[in-house]
């Protein structure tokens, strides 16, 4: 598996190329597979494809159902079948397949390319829910100010009333009520009539 990309910017779309490719003068099955991924790649790498990765394609055995990596070496040549992973920018699913085609058909002479799908890149899809996230918690950011700005509120009016109270306290234990004030309180007796308009009788 061999990764290869360049530019950002647009609209991207994965695509997904089956893609034949024949080596000449091989010596062994694994040079054959590097030698495909190592040439398919830099046409890859030429075009405006980004997040680009190349992998063999595997083939299931018709008698046992093992599954085996496609490719066919012969004396003189041999034949690899790979699938080309790559991000093309376009308008739609359609347009980015007739874009990898027309962008690596001219890179690759004579090779028969094979679009197997075509979908919104993840990294588009991964923004879109991120911008669906952000909008979704705006609105819960604001509505846990509010309640925060209330329970703020709440919590300073009961402190302020708490401070009145304390403050009252003091200042009644600072002046108590002494036995003078307790005697200035209390009904005076009523005193005895003066000598003035009283007669003494002999």
């Amino acid at each position: 598996m061999t990764a290869w990309g360049n530019g950002d910017g647009g609209t991207w779309f994965e695509v997904q190329i089956s893609v034949p490719w024949v080596v000449a003068g091989t010596t062994g099955v694994q040079d054959v597979i590097n030698i495909a991924v190592s040439e398919v790649g830099k046409r890859v790498n030429q075009s405006s494809a980004r997040n680009s990765e190349i992998v063999v394609q595997d083939v299931a055995c018709p008698s046992c159902g093992y599954a085996y990596e496609a490719a066919l070496s012969t004396t003189d040549f041999a034949l690899v079948v790979l699938t080309v992973i790559a991000e093309f920018p376009a308008e739609s699913a359609e347009e980015s397949s007739r874009v990898a085609k027309l962008e690596l058909g001219v890179r690759m002479k004579d090779i028969p390319l094979t679009v197997l799908g075509a979908r919104r890149a993840t990294s588009e899809r991964d923004a879109e829910t991120e911008t669906d996230a952000n909008q979704e918690s705006e609105p819960e950011s604001r509505d846990t100010s509010k309640e925060a700005s209330s329970n703020f509120e709440g919590a300073a009016v009961a402190a302020e009333s708490e401070g009145a109270v304390a403050t009252a306290r003091r200042r009644r234990n600072a002046h108590p009520v002494g036995s003078r004030d307790l005697a200035d309180t209390q009904t005076a007796p009523e005193s005895p009539p003066s000598g003035r308009g009283v007669r003494h009788v002999d």
